[in-house]
């Protein structure tokens, strides 16, 4: 009885460990074979139709920013990252069917932190060397909110492309003449603009694309170019501390306040005995020295007085748009809603003007360094008593009156070449205009300023000299 428990045992345990045997095989196979790739997801063709048509000219364009240094290498950086928020935000909506008005706020939540910083750098580096390199840039980056217009993605993205060639021609006209780094910048960054105009118009004349490949997502949410190596923008700098120095001054100047104020009776010990010599009434030759300041630091008579500076304003009133006193602000936009309504510009000193929509006149009075471009006029555009005036058309604009203006450089448009000058007063007057149909480049002129005079025919005749 016991030889046959052991041996059904026996057969048990042998059944057993081939079992055991047979487990370990298949696990080692499984382990020693090779993982099944995973189906990769395959690029929707509305990106690749993007890449093929930026992606060259956002290269070059990060090249010729590291060349260039500066705050343009900083400004890499933005390009590149807003830039991939745009081809991701594209790349959603490729593989989802559009949501509401919520959905959409949170989708393109990243793309609009990356607007947001190209403009709060913008607003950090008014006084740059490159400024109109960072204006460039932050029109262009603004026009990728192109993405959550329903029905008109290519009127809006193209009112940001003219804005931002604004400050492209300024750059171009600037280096024309060698040609250098910034030049290729400038030209390169107006390519990637028409580039991308282009797939707008083509791929999404009415809107974004949604659910063209359901189920898609951006794979890595990587810069479209390689950072490695490039600086990080700066911090900005910690506020000063207040605390100590504030509290010392303050106090001193209580402890001041109380010391005089505590001197009671005794403070006339510290007046001077007024002679009669000293005293006006008695003598006459007193009457008409200047009162001087007493205040040894400054040296100056109490009867000069510094000029009262005006506030800015940008005031409507009902039939003119007033902007006076502006300085230094280059972000000016006056929306016109009515082409009868006129434009008047006073003592506006390096500034940028942009007024959007048909207006009926616009005059530049008493400016200096500042520059105006607008979408077209019915009436005449007026500068005078300016200094370093800019005015840009990008639409019709009959005719242009340049008075008592040293320094004008006017840029007209196709629509707006048979535009008439009239000039008197004025010098350093220049004229840059779209000659070419088949080029968006400037071709620069220049007005004449001296002028000869003779008698024909019992008639005066008056020509430009030839050094003019």
């Amino acid at each position: 009885m016991e030889k046959i428990l052991v041996t059904r045992l026996e057969n048990i345990v042998t059944r057993m460990e081939n079992v055991l045997l047979k487990c370990d095989g298949s696990k080692t196979d499984k382990t020693d074979s090779p993982s099944a790739p995973s189906p990769k997801m395959s690029v929707p063709k509305s990106i690749e139709l993007l890449d093929e048509a930026t992606e060259d000219k956002i290269e070059q364009l990060c090249a010729l920013s590291t060349k260039i240094g500066g705050d343009v290498n900083l400004l890499k950086n933005l390009i590149k990252d807003a830039l991939t928020e745009h081809r991701n935000f594209v790349w959603t909506a490729c593989g989802l069917s559009r949501p509401n008005d919520v959905g959409i706020t949170k989708l393109i939540e990243s793309l609009s932190k990356k607007i947001c910083s190209t403009t709060e750098f913008k607003d950090n580096h008014r006084t740059s060397p490159f400024y109109d390199h960072i204006c460039a840039v932050e029109a262009a980056i603004g026009g990728l909110g192109w993405v959550v217009q329903p029905k008109t993605p290519v009127p809006y993205f193209n009112e940001a492309v003219e804005t931002s060639l604004f400050y492209i021609n300024r750059i171009l006209m600037a280096h024309k003449t060698s040609k250098n780094e910034h030049f290729e910048w400038a030209k390169t960054l107006k390519e990637l603009l028409t580039k991308l105009h282009s797939y707008i118009r083509r791929h999404h004349t009415t809107g974004l694309i949604w659910n063209s490949q359901p189920g898609t997502k951006p794979t890595k949410e990587t810069s479209l170019v390689s950072s490695a190596g490039s600086p990080s923008i700066p911090p900005p700098p910690p506020p000063p501390s207040l605390s100590s120095n504030s509290a010392g001054a303050k106090d001193s100047g209580v402890a001041a306040l109380l010391d005089s104020l505590n001197t009671g009776l005794s403070a006339t010990s510290r007046l001077k005995k007024v002679t009669p010599d000293m005293q006006t009434h008695k003598n006459p030759s007193l009457r008409g020295d200047k009162i001087s300041s007493t205040n040894g630091k400054t040296g100056k008579s109490v009867s000069q007085s510094e000029p009262v500076k005006s506030s800015p304003k940008i005031l409507w009133d009902g039939k003119v748009w007033k902007i006076e006193h502006q300085v230094e602000n280059r972000d000016v936009v006056v929306e016109v809603k009515d082409k009868k309504e006129a434009i008047y510009i006073y003592k506006c000193t390096d500034s940028v003007i942009m007024i959007k929509g048909k207006a009926n006149t616009i005059t530049l009075d008493g400016c200096s360094k500042t520059s105006v471009v607008f979408d077209g006029l019915l009436g005449q555009c007026e500068v005078i008593n300016s200094k370093s005036i800019q005015v840009q058309t990008l639409g019709e604009l009959p005719i242009i009156s340049i008075q008592k203006t040293d320094g004008c450089h006017v840029y007209l448009s196709r629509a707006a070449s048979d535009t008439q000058i009239v000039s008197s007063k004025s010098s350093e007057m220049n004229v840059s205009a779209q000659l070419d149909d088949a080029s968006e480049e400037y071709k620069e002129m220049a007005l004449p300023e001296q002028f000869v005079t003779r008698i024909e025919n019992k008639k005066l005749v008056t020509s430009p000299t030839e050094l003019a």
